[in-house]
């Protein structure tokens, strides 16, 4: 085996720096507790730690967190900290890994959007909802859910916490994509708070005297916003398409001996339409997350009384008959969920997706994991440590279906360039494969590795969770062999023409665009924000 490629030395940026006095920022802080209260202006040691860090790593140390409740208290604190000349960093449910929302100036401000969360109108007759951006993924489901509606794609698997705007910024998948596509394709009106203050409308919310109904209204302008890992602008307000309930849903499961083979009934059933979500994982990802760490008897009951409220008695039985060790000895697994408005409708679907997944050459086996996910779609963020108690964190891109395997193939052959290294740091890898639409097949390796927690751990995870794990002392050099493998991994997709989202500011966005492409973008963003203050160095601006 050749030896393992040498280590960057960029610093993996760990945990964040100690907060600096105040100083001279000190009448802003005011400023900005006489637009928000004092209550919702944090700049504690303790909260300023908790907005630096994201999910893997951290930057620069905040001024303070900011909480709007409104559109104009939004739009007034951009103003203050324009006229300050402080950064304006954006900050959702928190979930990112791609230092989405990380600071890269100590003269900025957290942006904490969760309390600009009121759903404006659920509008059943013209089929859109329109919703402040802080609102979560969980809580508009709840309230569409009511009405037998909901979003076509309605959210990540982290939607308790993951906001609106957040998965408008970042382009999320999940719930849904498998035929609907991502979250931005839902959205058809769009305000935003630029850079000065100015509250801009956009897309269906920009036409004069109408309801927002449509998106395309001569030149899309709205799509600028859109994507953006939140560098244009604020996110405000959304309105989103609505759709009927499926009534509907049955699950498949297949384990393959090959990821080629699995790739391959992916690719099948998202060309044909067939899955609302459709997921296959490696050994390596299947036995971090089918053996998890103990659970209490107390958990495994409520899981299953979920999903025989979900999906009814057969379903529990199903479940409870697979138990959770039937995967560690399936090399690559693939969990299928179909939906239709019909039981005649999801009936075809099935048979057609059995066909497709035989004729890869799959095996059937319980599908459990699908029915769990549907029973409690949005449960708290316990997953971003690994089920031993590891650091956990993904990277990722999207590919055509022609692409999928050529792909995958260079994912695992760097794998294995780092086989030594991995073993000296007991880094697991793994990987995680999604359909998105008919067009597209996300790859998402996976890294677990022993190391010390970030703070911010014991303030979203949940302690009764936590309490279970053990914990492990710092490894920078493992930290820093995983950053190496993740940036190597982002440096090949954009020589493979891939495309990512949760663009943040991980990605090569700069070096993946054509120069003329590239150009254009920096143009715009003199245009929206010429001092260059809101959310400095995402999408590599």
């Amino acid at each position: 085996m050749s030896e393992h490629p040498r280590i960057s030395a960029a610093p993996p940026a760990g945990q964040p720096k100690p907060p600096a006095p105040l100083g001279a920022h000190q009448g802003l802080i005011d400023q900005l507790r006489q637009v928000v209260g004092a209550d919702h202006v944090k700049c504690a040691d303790a909260d300023r730690l908790f907005y630096a860090e994201d999910t893997f790593r951290s930057f620069e140390t905040p001024l303070a967190a900011v909480e709007p409740a409104s559109v104009d208290e939004l739009s007034r604190i951009a103003a203050v900290c324009g006229r300050n000349g402080v950064a304006l960093v954006p900050r959702g449910g928190g979930m990112s890994y791609t230092d989405g929302y990380l600071h890269t100036r100590a003269a900025s401000v957290a942006v904490d959007m969760r309390r600009l969360n009121k759903i404006i109108e659920i509008n059943e007759a013209d089929m859109y909802v329109t919703v402040e951006c802080g609102c979560t993924w969980a809580e508009l489901n709840t309230a569409l859910k009511a009405r037998n509606l909901r979003t076509p794609y309605w959210g990540p698997l982290s939607g308790l916490r993951a906001v609106v705007g957040g998965a408008l910024s970042q382009n999320s998948i999940f719930f849904g994509s498998g035929l609907y596509g991502s979250a931005v394709e839902q959205c058809i009106g769009l305000t935003v708070v630029l850079a000065d203050g100015t509250v801009q409308p956009l897309g269906g919310h920009a036409i004069q005297n109408g309801k927002p109904f449509m998106k395309h209204y001569g030149p899309d302008t709205m799509g600028l916003f859109l994507a953006d890992a939140g560098a244009m602008a604020l996110k405000a307000v959304a309105t989103l398409r609505l759709m009927r309930r499926t009534e509907h849903r049955k699950h498949i499961a297949y384990g393959f001996k090959t990821a080629a083979a699995m790739a391959e009934a992916l690719s099948g059933l998202s060309r044909e339409g067939i899955a609302a979500e459709a997921m296959g994982f490696d050994a390596g990802q299947q036995s971090a997350r089918a053996v998890e760490a103990k659970r209490s008897f107390k958990e495994d009951l409520q899981t299953l009384f979920k999903v025989i409220s979900n999906g009814g008695v057969i379903d529990g039985l199903k479940v409870a008959l697979a138990g959770r060790g039937y995967l560690k000895n399936v090399p690559y697994g693939m969990h299928v969920a179909i939906e239709d408005k019909t039981a005649a409708g999801v009936n075809a679907l099935f048979k057609k997706a059995r066909a497709i997944c035989k004729a890869a050459g799959g095996a059937p086996m319980p599908a459990s994991i699908t029915r769990i996910v549907h029973a409690d779609p949005f449960v708290p963020p316990d997953s971003i440590l690994g089920p031993k108690g590891e650091r956990w964190v993904p990277v990722h891109c999207i590919v055509p279906h022609s692409q999928a395997v050529s792909i995958l193939d260079k994912v695992q052959a760097l794998y294995a360039r780092y086989e030594t290294l991995k073993a000296q740091h007991n880094i697991r890898t793994g990987f995680l494969l999604v359909t998105v639409g008919n067009y597209g097949f996300l790859i998402e390796p996976v890294f677990f590795w022993p190391d010390a927690r970030l703070s911010m751990h014991g303030q979203v995870m949940r302690p009764e969770h936590l309490d279970r794990l053990p914990t492990y002392p710092a490894d920078e050099a493992a930290r820093a062999a995983v950053l190496q493998m993740r940036e190597e991994l982002a440096a090949l997709f954009v020589q493979e023409g891939a495309v990512s989202m949760q663009l943040g500011k991980f990605y090569l966005y700069d070096k993946a665009l054509k120069p003329e492409a590239w150009a254009l973008l920096q143009k715009m963003k003199s245009v929206v924000d010429p001092a260059r203050v809101v959310n400095p160095g995402a999408l590599k601006l």
